[in-house]
């Protein structure tokens, strides 16, 4: 289960600023408690506001453009 943690946490840390791995307890609490999915992208959908499709875009930051790899910047999304 560490692995899996570490693997959520460092997704969550692409995305967020201030995630913590109580965020991250809380959340899996709550997800198993109703029946919810266990995913990474919902994870940090719940906590940002953010649709999962938006979470997709921003844990990997790039598109192509003319056949090119351009990386894509966004501002990490502040968890309290």
């Amino acid at each position: 289960m560490d692995d899996l943690r570490k693997y959520y946490l460092e997704l969550a840390s692409r995305v967020c600023e201030g995630i913590t791995s109580g965020h991250l307890d809380e959340w899996l609490k709550w997800a198993n408690a109703n029946g919810i999915l266990l995913s990474p992208w919902l994870f940090i959908s719940s906590k940002t506001g953010l649709s999962v499709e938006e979470v997709s875009e921003r844990i990997s930051p790039w598109h192509t453009e003319h056949g090119k790899r351009v990386e894509d910047e966004y501002e990490k999304i502040k968890i309290v």
